[in-house]
């Protein structure tokens, strides 16, 4: 199925975006997002999940009222579809992650932090180069803060593996703006 997308006007400043079809690169999101980002849009919520082999659907609020560009004027799908410029941009910050191997033997990442515009891009341009791919995200932002879940799957839709994982670890720690009580920064 192509790729299909509308946005409407929810609220002041909010937009829903919603894209279903089939998406031609494996980190479309981590592309859609950190164009978004560098157009000053932030992702309030949003979920996202793939239905079968790079057939998608999801729908995610964003807030325009920082940005100066016309919701009804972008192209999303481009922007999903863009080549990644290599920028990473800032490291994200985190106040808890915790990774969770599922019984599928996908990995399942839970991230708490502050609001930060661009942290989803950041996040999943980084374990990207651990060849890990989202295959299903969940995120929100209450009262200033984030609140994200993050399934990834590894290479071929198979479980990560047990290196990907712990350099999974290694990177989220590097992130931690906080050490919780019987974590090692």
């Amino acid at each position: 199925m192509p790729l299909e997308s509308s946005i409407s006007s929810t609220a002041e400043g909010l937009h829903e975006l919603s894209m279903h079809g089939r998406l031609h690169r494996p980190h479309w999101v981590a592309q859609l997002f950190a164009s978004l980002s560098q157009l000053h849009v932030s992702i309030i919520s949003g979920r996202a999940r793939q239905i079968k082999g790079g057939e998608w659907e999801s729908k995610f609020i964003l807030n325009f009222s920082n940005s100066s560009a016309d919701p009804k004027g972008l192209d999303y799908s481009t922007l999903a579809e863009q080549t990644p410029s290599g920028e990473r941009g800032a490291p994200p910050k985190l106040s808890y992650f915790e990774i969770i191997r599922r019984s599928d033997q996908l990995i399942e990442l839970r991230l708490e932090g502050p609001d930060q515009i661009g942290f989803l891009a950041s996040m999943l341009n980084r374990v990207s180069g651990l060849a890990l791919f989202p295959a299903e995200l969940e995120i929100d932002t209450v009262g200033g803060k984030i609140k994200d879940c993050i399934v990834l799957r590894g290479i071929a839709d198979r479980g990560p593996s047990e290196a990907a994982f712990q350099s999974l670890d290694r990177i989220l720690r590097s992130f931690m703006t906080v050490t919780p009580v019987g974590m090692k920064k």
